[in-house]
């Protein structure tokens, strides 16, 4: 994996995502409207940040804290827009949800030691990998949908 940015900017890139993400909680009603057929609408994408927020991301660090060495599964997550079919969900009811998720991730990261961020864990796809490097995908995550946002040019 890539070399991360140091711990204080992840943490603050973390807060930075959810609070822009809080700001559209009060967004116009085009939650549904989809830019084009094969692109997912605010709905979608708010339903797949609650839900990669709580069985991706602290499913990892939990584990990564909890055991030296834990598995952590790769996870097709884009596949869930379908499979849980996102579309017919509440995005605000999600988007809610996913606030208070990562308000949970930002409360358990925070206080850890450096030393606890070198912790190593066996990622399926990119073999050993730390608590640092497993928080940096998150926060690429987040920045993967920051720009799908910004491309929805939805106003508030």
């Amino acid at each position: 994996m890539l070399n991360p940015p140091p711990i204080p900017d992840l943490l603050a890139e973390l807060t930075a995502f959810r609070d822009q993400m809080a700001d559209l909680s009060t967004a116009d009603t085009r939650w549904r409207q989809r830019p084009s057929a094969a692109e997912w609408s605010l709905n979608e994408i708010a339903c797949h940040l609650r839900d990669v927020e709580i069985e991706v991301h602290q499913a990892r660090l939990r584990s990564l804290l909890a055991e030296e060495g834990a598995f952590l599964p790769g996870v097709d997550a884009d596949e869930w827009a379908t499979t849980r079919n996102y579309r017919a969900q509440d995005g605000r009811a999600a988007l809610v949800d996913y606030l208070a998720a990562r308000d949970k991730t930002i409360a358990l990261l925070s206080p850890l030691p450096e030393a606890v961020w070198d912790r190593q864990g066996q990622h399926t796809f990119f073999g050993p990998t730390s608590l640092h490097e497993i928080v940096f995908l998150a926060v690429r995550h987040d920045r993967v949908h920051a720009e799908q946002i910004a491309a929805l040019n939805f106003t508030q």
